[in-house]
């Protein structure tokens, strides 16, 4: 119990700091288990010798980080730490800020059925502890990310990794995934090293040494010349530091969740640049409630969000995309006319509510449910939401105030986030404003099968083939039509209804930074197209 508690504890992504983290979401069991991981330590030691460097400064770039939390890639939750290892461990592959993937480790790929991945890695590519990186190194990383960390939802697809060669291995999934190589922003680390709070990695930057509170430029790196920097600062600050360092100029870039539990409010003229992200903001439903046992009654629901009412003035406008379907609108293939209806929102919900047999039988303004003999039931919509998050708390009171208006009696229920676990691993609510960050390749199976998220008995393995069909299409319009069929069995099932997704930014001084490109998988995405004046940042 304890332990399926804590699972549990990962999967919601409200307010924890997981929720910017791609793959916190375990799949079900798996049928056949991953091989056993290796559990010796690795011993290494750097090749730096301590420089003199003083204290961060106004004038030189300088990164938050938290030298009391782990820099492994593969297991640390701090999002902080998030961005520093990006500069210490490169992935297999990189996401664009279209959620697109690009090879950055791996020199070829190949595959003929979708299922089975044949994959060679770049050669002579030197790791931070003097070695170079094999094919052993990516798959001990897989291996890892498949069972413990931030990435085992996406990779819960895998059957078995294996290496073939020095720089050569092969990933076999149980299902066929065109996409699977947008799920492979997975951190290489060296062999063995999963035990280590930093891990060797084949990142541009490493620690000058032990302990110290900046990075220096890794000579080993194919790239190093190209760096637009050589030294970066680390600064150790609380949350309600942000604002004035950033001001000041001793923090030089801050990645941001615009709609997090905590806002960060700058007064300091900043660029902004914004990147799309997997993260769903939707309506969970419990279909033991006597009215949202009925898909036609979470149907009309569903009709009834004014999404462009609320990413317009409830959350920052720019920084969501309103999606009444449920994939995301920057989906590369998203075709508009998935969303088209022959009749207004409100007159499709009405004649749903009324097929459903709800109708106001004691005139008191609120629909009851009827039994069809003249007698009559009523009911109020129980409606929890995470009361840290300003964002969540106003859109949810913006839904239940418009479903009131259309006749459903609904009653939001603030709940501080330990209690709004609680309610929902017992149970205890009829609806919830939930949050989840999917895979980049939009396999919607946790929020449609049977898994940890299945709060409100609302899986169901009729959306099986569906989804098989929309992750084995290869050409644009098989995922076209496969996308269509999945989308309009969602609407008409209504498991549960999609609000939004979400657009991450990073800030950084006027000035100081040009050619930047964050992405989901790294802020520092393409760092060699960076150009970093340090005058700009005093």
């Amino acid at each position: 119990m304890i332990k399926n508690h804590l699972k549990r504890l990962l999967i919601l992504l409200i307010l924890m700091p997981a929720i910017f983290l791609q793959g916190c979401f375990p799949q079900p069991a798996a049928s056949v288990e991953p091989e056993p991981i290796p559990h010796e330590e690795y011993e290494g030691e750097m090749l730096y010798t301590p420089p003199v460097i003083s204290p961060p400064q106004p004038g030189r770039f300088t990164l938050r980080y938290d030298p009391g939390s782990s820099l492994n890639p593969i297991t640390t939750l701090t999002r902080e730490n998030i961005v520093v290892s990006s500069l210490l461990h490169e992935t297999l592959f990189s996401l664009d800020g279209n959620l697109m993937p690009h090879p950055v480790l791996v020199s070829e790929w190949s595959t003929e059925d979708n299922i089975l991945f044949e994959f060679e890695l770049l050669p002579n590519i030197n790791m931070s502890d003097g070695g170079r990186m094999t094919a052993q190194d990516a798959v001990y990383s897989l291996r890892q990310a498949m069972v413990r960390g931030r990435f085992v939802n996406r990779l819960g697809s895998i059957l078995r990794v294996e290496s073939t060669g020095d720089l050569t291995f092969l990933i076999e999934l149980r299902n066929s995934n065109s996409r699977f190589t947008h799920l492979l922003d997975i951190p290489v680390i060296r062999s063995g090293s999963s035990g280590s709070n930093l891990p060797p990695g084949t990142g541009p930057f490493r620690f000058s040494y032990e302990g110290a509170m900046n990075l220096v430029a890794f000579q080993g790196h194919r790239d190093y010349e190209n760096l637009p920097i050589y030294i970066i600062h680390l600064r150790e600050c609380a949350d309600t530091q942000l604002t004035e360092l950033f001001d000041t100029g001793e923090l030089s870039l801050l990645w941001d969740d615009p709609h997090d539990a905590f806002e960060i409010r700058l007064n300091r003229l900043r660029e902004t640049r914004y990147f799309e992200t997997s993260i769903i903001q939707f309506l969970g439903f419990n279909t033991r409630h006597i009215a949202l046992r009925d898909a036609d009654v979470r149907r009309a629901i569903s009709e009834l969000i004014d999404r462009q009412y609320i990413v317009e003035n409830i959350k920052r406008p720019g920084l969501t995309l309103a999606s009444p379907m449920a994939l995301s609108p920057a989906f590369h293939l998203y075709d508009t006319q998935w969303e088209y209806r022959r009749f207004p929102a409100q007159m499709i919900a009405g004649e749903l509510l009324d097929r459903a047999g709800l109708y106001d039988y004691n005139s008191d303004m609120f629909l009851e449910v009827g039994d069809g003999f003249g007698n009559y039931t009523p009911f109020t919509i129980d409606f929890i939401v995470n009361i840290e998050n300003s964002h969540k708390v106003s859109a949810a009171h913006q839904i239940a105030g418009t479903l009131r208006r259309n006749g459903l009696n609904v009653v939001v229920r603030e709940l501080p986030w330990d209690r709004f676990i609680q309610a929902l691993n017992s149970g205890n609510f009829d609806m919830y404003y939930g949050e989840i960050q999917l895979g980049a390749d939009f396999d919607l199976s946790p929020l449609l099968l049977a898994g940890p998220l299945n709060f409100g008995y609302t899986a169901n393995s009729h959306f099986i083939p569906f989804i098989a069909d929309f992750l084995r299409a290869e050409t644009d319009s098989e995922i076209r039509w496969a996308a269509g069929r999945l989308l309009n069995e969602i609407t008409l099932n209504a498991p549960f209804a999609p609000i939004l997704y979400k657009r991450h930014a990073i800030y950084s001084p006027i000035g100081a930074i040009t050619g930047a490109n964050p992405s989901q998988t790294s802020v520092f995405h393409n760092l060699t197209d960076w150009s970093i004046n340090l005058m700009m940042l005093n």
